[in-house]
């Protein structure tokens, strides 16, 4: 497998969580609006137990997406053959994709279960600024994959 193809097929992945950011927006305005689904006080117990486990969500999966991707990149690195290594790094970067870009989903969602509540946008804003650095390219996958420098 070639760098440009473990590109395409990350980028699929890459714009597919934002299609399913979109489609979750699209989702929970269409229950709002037909009051299959009521808005809950984000102020309530329940408002605020969901608020928590957004927050927690984005604050475990950003960081957590990122660091493991950085950890397994080095495991990657020490392998010889070339199609093995592309094939690992499309696996991994898969899920660093999905991880990192799973609380702009949850954000979306939570600020229309909760009403509008500006907070959970700003964490959907976070989680597409994180987003926003998954973005694969051929450049990145060289920089990602060279060897660590230990000299020093």
């Amino acid at each position: 497998m070639e760098k440009k193809d473990v590109v395409k097929r990350l980028n699929r992945v890459y714009y597919g969580m934002m299609g399913g950011a979109v489609v979750a927006a699209a989702l929970m305005y269409y229950l709002i609006m037909k009051e299959a689904v009521r808005p809950i006080d984000p102020m309530s117990s329940a408002g605020q137990a969901i608020q928590g486990a957004i927050i927690l969500l984005a604050m475990v999966c950003i960081p957590a997406g990122l660091f493991w991707f950085k950890r397994v990149c080095r495991k990657i690195r020490a392998t010889e053959d070339e199609n093995a290594r592309m094939e690992a790094y499309w696996k991994a970067g898969r899920w660093r994709i999905v991880a990192v870009s799973f609380s702009m989903l949850t954000g979306i969602a939570g600020y229309y279960l909760l009403g509008g509540y500006q907070s959970m946008i700003w964490i959907a804003a976070i989680a597409a600024i994180a987003w926003y650095f998954t973005k694969p390219t051929e450049r990145k996958i060289e920089l990602e994959l060279l060897p660590d420098d230990d000299s020093y």
